[in-house]
């Protein structure tokens, strides 16, 4: 058994309310973070994501160490973290809390965490950190190319930081969207083609939001992530 809290990715509404979540349950049905906080055999938690301006992260962060806190008084069990996107930034920095307060994390899973928030800092994973593994899109997709990547440093060292062949110091990088990095693949719209390249609109490139990355692609990309990291997920008690 264990302990687990999971931090989802941004969603499109600026603000929170019913209509934001609704919005949010459909987008998110299905995301890399949810899986695992359903399919985990413990104690859990599972936090939506910010909304677009970052609102909602440190709630998350704070009920997060609350929760495990808690728990982990009861009973001393292995804690999990994983996050997507500004939520995985808010599993680093909650890592960072639980070492305040003296408890260690056995592995964390970052989806593409990004350094989007004014007041988090997820640029250093702690060393109370046991196991890490995260995987990111590749920059050569061009998608949201604005986001810069966070938790790329690691306090303990390399030895046990799944950050690419050899250690090299880079994430696992793929060739899908950052949307497919999260379990949240783009979907044709009508009158779009699988085969269609995604256009994540305006402001989310340099330019104009175009990404090399195609609707079929991404859908193929993504399971490829998931396929990629249950290994670790199964063999440090994430999911069965």
């Amino acid at each position: 058994m264990a302990i687990v809290v999971g931090i989802d990715g941004t969603g499109s509404a600026f603000l929170p309310g019913s209509g934001r979540d609704k919005e949010y349950d459909v987008a998110f049905a299905n995301s890399f973070v949810r899986q695992i906080c359903n399919k985990t055999q413990g104690k859990k938690q599972y936090f939506r994501g910010p909304v677009a301006l970052g609102g909602g992260l440190v709630d998350a962060i704070n009920q997060g160490c609350s929760f495990i806190k808690s728990k982990y008084q009861q009973s001393p069990e292995p804690v999990l973290l994983t996050g997507y996107s500004r939520g995985a930034a808010g599993s680093v920095a909650l890592a960072k809390k639980l070492k305040g307060v003296g408890i260690p994390v056995q592995a964390i899973m970052l989806f593409d965490c990004v350094d989007r928030h004014v007041v988090i800092d997820a640029e250093i994973i702690p060393d109370t950190v046991g196991n890490v593994l995260h995987v990111i899109r590749d920059p050569a997709a061009s998608s949201r190319e604005s986001f810069g990547n966070d938790g790329l440093s690691y306090h303990k060292g390399k030895t046990n930081y799944g950050i690419g062949p050899g250690d090299n110091g880079t994430a696992y990088k793929f060739m899908c969207t950052h949307g497919g990095m999260g379990g949240c693949p783009w979907k044709p719209e009508p009158g779009q083609s699988p085969n269609d390249f995604i256009n994540e609109g305006f402001g989310a490139g340099w330019y104009d939001g175009a990404t090399k990355i195609t609707f079929a692609q991404d859908q193929a990309v993504s399971a490829q992530v998931w396929a990629f990291c249950v290994p670790f997920l199964q063999r440090h008690g994430f999911i069965s």
